[in-house]
């Protein structure tokens, strides 16, 4: 009995030695990584420091975070708990939820709806539906050619009721935060369910000759847009004012200055109008005898889809979106996600069921997180840099990571980073750029020296106007010094 337990008091010591070393070891290695993580970030702060200096940047407000994507541990950070604007990186969020909310197949569809039994010879004896989804790739012509085959397929060339428009989207166009130059200009026009041509027209203002007066030309998507222009030429700087109104009424005051001609590119402010004005005048042009056109919420039970056209799926407007930072796609995909989710195809739900998506599919507490938009052009919009990295790196190792990551713009490569970070970080940044005025963002992922995947934010807020170039060569910079040192 004593020689047993001589035996195992030998044997516990023997462990316990074996362990004790196995763990000074493990100990040893831990400290040593520690230290090179240390000593790097130390160079990585020391140049990111410098690189401020050399760019001018010093009175802007910044916010950086870097996360390895395998263990999660933060690398180098500065300022990232600082609330910012996130700009159109706010579409990283609005995308992931849509990934994990609508089904691949997913396609926007444009129907039009009758009761076949009420069709007698060729006459439609009721009224005809015709329910659009907000495909923000809809054009004229598509539209036209369906319109066309309710005469030509369905040999119906008149109807005795009304012709009414069917959207799924409520609430106000323009959401919360953005400018009045944000929301008069093509990139902010307003998603809507009655879609087409971008909901975006372009004209010319142009001198006349021997004159000081000017002429408007139109050139895209124009008709049902009445133009009223006193704008006058000038050899000053003076600025050119634009407006439309509710009725599609395009204003043109001030002056054309310093030029024989300038183009402009305008949201269409009553969408919802424009198409039924659209509606009507192809239904005239083929014949197709109707009586008065309005818009309602829903089709009432018996009239069935009759003819349709489809969109391509979700994922090519996801990419559109991501690669090259369409607000309109971004806009109508939030939308959608609301009208998934929630019921209501709204910019307030969308937002509300995005934040939802993303605590129940990735876990992240989204109190850093405020959202007024699905685009990022609102100027209420805030994120972390911390959570923006703990969002990238939790997005990468979801089930809609890889897919996420691919329709990202690639350094050197693809979309709005295509003439960025070239050479040796040439397809190794995965990212989503943003700008506003006054902000500057990147962030994404980047495959460094060492073969390590980082998600990481940079964030630029408060800069000056001469600032913007300055503020994407620094932040090309200091994705170099994460490639170099984490």
């Amino acid at each position: 009995m004593i020689l047993f337990e001589t035996i195992n008091l030998k044997t516990a010591w023997f462990i316990t030695l074996i362990l004790n070393k196995h763990f000074r070891l493990l100990f040893l290695i831990f400290l040593t990584f520690i230290s090179f993580c240390s000593t790097y970030a130390a160079t990585a702060r020391s140049e990111i420091q410098y690189l401020v200096k050399e760019y001018g940047l010093t009175d802007v407000k910044i916010s950086i975070a870097t996360q390895n994507t395998i263990s999660g541990a933060n690398l180098y950070a500065y300022g990232q708990n600082r609330p910012m604007k996130p700009a159109s990186n706010n579409k990283v969020f609005t995308m992931v939820a849509a990934l994990f909310a609508i089904p691949d197949s997913f396609t926007f569809t444009t129907t039009v709806n009758y009761s076949s039994n009420k069709v007698k010879g060729h006459i439609l004896h009721g009224d005809l539906y015709i329910k659009f989804s907000g495909n923000p790739a809809l054009t004229g012509g598509q539209l036209s050619s369906l319109i066309k085959q309710i005469k030509t397929t369905k040999e119906i060339t008149q109807i005795t009721g009304d012709v009414y428009l069917v959207g799924n989207f409520s609430g106000p166009y323009i959401p919360e935060g953005w400018t009045k130059e944000d929301s008069t200009f093509c990139y902010g026009a307003p998603a809507s369910s009655f879609t087409i041509n971008r909901n975006c027209t372009v004209v010319k203002l142009a001198k006349n000759p021997n004159s000081l007066t000017t002429r408007v030309i139109t050139l895209s998507n124009a008709s049902n847009i009445t133009v009223k222009n006193t704008a006058k030429y000038t050899n000053s700087a003076e600025p050119t004012i634009i407006s439309m109104n509710d009725d599609n009424v395009l204003y043109i005051r001030g002056y054309l200055s310093r030029a024989a001609e300038k183009m402009f590119k305008l949201a269409i402010k009553n969408p919802a109008l424009k198409t039924l004005n659209t509606v009507d005048d192809f239904l005239n042009t083929n014949g197709i005898k109707h009586n008065k056109i309005a818009i309602t919420t829903s089709i009432p039970p018996g009239n069935t889809e009759q003819l349709s056209i489809s969109s391509t799926t979700i994922g090519s407007f996801i990419d559109q979106t991501l690669k090259h930072s369409d607000n309109l796609y971004a806009e109508t995909i939030l939308n959608t996600i609301g009208l998934k989710q929630k019921g209501i195809g709204s910019t307030n739900a969308g937002t509300a069921a995005v934040q939802e998506i993303l605590y129940d599919k990735l876990n992240l507490d989204t109190s850093a997180l405020t959202m007024y938009d699905g685009s990022g052009l609102s100027h209420l919009d805030r994120v972390t840099a911390q959570f923006m990295v703990n969002f990238l790196t939790k997005t990468y190792n979801s089930s809609i990571g890889q897919k996420f990551y691919s329709y990202l713009p690639a350094s050197g490569i693809s979309g709005t980073i295509s003439y960025r970070m070239g050479d040796k970080l040439l397809g190794k940044v995965h990212a989503k750029t943003g700008t506003l005025a006054g902000v500057s963002t990147l962030a994404g992922y980047v495959l460094t020296e060492k073969n390590h995947r980082i998600s990481f934010s940079i964030m630029l807020n408060d800069l000056k106007a001469s600032d913007r170039y300055n503020a994407r060569r620094f932040q090309d910079k200091v994705v170099d010094v994460f490639y170099r040192h984490l």
